[in-house]
């Protein structure tokens, strides 16, 4: 990285040569290897053992966007020379040059403060720098459970991903700016299959940036152990739900996805002006202004970059903006939106560091990071201690939502029967919330305290071509009331 600074600098004072009235310079180094036991073999990206010449991935370029005349494009390039850095500036300019031509309106930048400084997550280990090996005897451990018997079959999938981001960024407002994150990413797939044909899956995704020991603290190891008896319990032991208007208990791992679902991406400055329409989805909320009553009172969705060991995690965005938690929805009312520079521009605001971009060869577009329901004040004794008939769902198996992100589903996987005040054995088979994104977050009454929330790694997909961005989703327990489940 460090030796190409230089070629990031000329490839600036040659763009600003040009009648530019914004440059910017992303130079980039990716790497990603990835490790997969499929039924307790041994995959080596997508490859078997044997055919692991492609196996890393290694992506390093620049990217260099233009604003010209109100007209905004992007050029890259992997080849690292003053050559093809002069050609890259020549097609972004003139390709910027006819688009501001064709706009009816020109795009504008929000007017931000300019950094000059370098930045990292913090870790011990760097999870690139483990051995193969050594990641490899990290995965057996957990096929060792496979080799005891269990009531019922099982397909297992172990996926181990580490990672590492390094970027330098320059622009003509004079930023200047260093990221560094390495990130670990174990995602365990197990399928029990009953026979007859009953069955169930589930797939979990632990990530972090506080480097490799901070993932062999996390205790997988009997979190799947759990999972995989909470699976044989469902296929054999599960009962179909009561169809009823009752209360539901939502897990965090719920919590979580709807937190990114039903908030995160409605708030998406670009969806609520329709650019995402033919890739991603629009936004209900294009309909609203700031400040619509969305839910109730003790509703908070937040999102934040900057939390330390984030899947998520960044300081200062892919347009040098400096990161902050962003809150979505406070005390019930729609409150922000995820902008960009442009975004913000034309919603004559400031940018909140929501451009994200997955590599040198993608354009930043606004992205979430860590989305989460805020903690309330309610343990979950406290919650259940008045529920007559209900249902606690702790995890779920599949979700579905409309392209607005108003309609909404989600199907339950380890539930429990509430009755009296009590978390009864009694494991529910998949049960269905089906509702709208006003109404699920106006029949929230509580959400739980700040020791019970809990955070999932994922990869948030948008755009074409497809960006899968790292990001969590998280909260606490919540509590629904006189909700219809099917």
């Amino acid at each position: 990285m460090d030796e190409n600074k230089d070629l990031a600098e000329y490839a600036l004072a040659q763009a600003r040569e040009k009648q530019c009235e914004y440059a910017e310079v992303r130079l980039e180094k990716n790497s990603t290897d990835t490790v997969v036991f499929i039924n307790g073999k041994l995959h080596i990206g997508n490859l078997p053992i044997e055919l692991i010449t492609d196996a890393f991935s290694r992506k390093n370029g620049i990217n260099i966007r233009l604003l010209v005349d109100g007209g905004m494009a992007m050029a890259t390039t992997n080849q690292l020379t003053k050559e093809a850095v002069q050609d890259v500036i020549e097609r972004a300019f003139k390709t910027a040059k006819r688009s501001g031509a064709q706009r009816k309106t020109p795009i504008k930048m929000s007017v931000e403060k300019s950094h000059e400084l370098s930045w990292q997550s913090n870790y011990k280990i760097n999870p690139t720098e483990v051995s193969l090996e050594e990641r490899i005897d990290y995965i057996r451990d957990f096929i060792n459970i496979f080799k005891e018997k269990q009531p019922i079959e099982f397909i297992h999938i172990f996926v181990l991903m580490t990672e590492q981001r390094d970027t330098y960024f320059v622009n003509s407002e004079g930023s200047k700016i260093t990221g560094h994150v390495p990130r670990v990413v174990f995602m365990p797939v197990i399928i029990g299959v009953q026979a007859g044909g009953q069955n169930e899956q589930s797939m979990s995704t632990f990530a972090t940036t506080s480097g490799w020991d901070a993932l062999l603290s996390m205790n997988i190891i009997d979190k799947v152990r759990e999972k995989v008896n909470v699976l044989a319990n469902i296929v054999t032991k599960a009962k179909k739900p009561p169809i009823a208007d009752l209360d539901l208990i939502l897990g965090p791992d719920v919590a979580g996805i709807i937190s990114h679902e039903n908030c995160g991406h409605p708030h998406e400055a670009d969806r609520i002006l329709g650019r995402e329409g033919a890739q991603a989805g629009e936004s209900y909320l294009r309909e609203h202004e700031i400040g619509f009553k969305i839910g109730n009172d003790c509703v908070n969705v937040f999102d934040d970059p900057t939390i330390p060991g984030s899947h998520g995690f960044y300081l200062y965005d892919d347009e040098g903006v400096k990161a902050r938690r962003r809150e979505l929805i406070k005390d019930g009312f729609f409150n922000e939106m995820l902008q960009n520079r442009e975004t913000a521009a034309e919603f004559n605001t400031q940018s909140n560091a929501a451009a994200r971009a997955i590599a040198y060869d993608r354009e930043p577009l606004v992205r979430m990071a860590n989305t989460y329901f805020a903690p309330g004040d309610f343990s979950l004794e406290e919650m259940v201690e008045d529920i007559k008939l209900g249902i606690y769902m702790k995890s779920f198996t599949e979700w579905n939502i409309d392209d607005k992100r108003l309609q909404s589903k989600y199907v339950g996987q380890e539930a429990y029967l509430i009755e009296n005040g009590e978390i009864t054995d009694t494991m529910v088979l998949k049960p269905a919330l089906e509702i709208s994104s006003p109404g699920l977050f106006g029949s929230i009454d509580a959400q739980g305290k700040e020791s019970s929330i809990s955070w999932q790694g994922a990869f948030c997909g948008k755009s074409e071509p497809g960006q899968g961005c790292p990001v969590w989703t998280g909260g606490p327990n919540l509590r629904l009331r006189n909700v219809r489940l099917g």
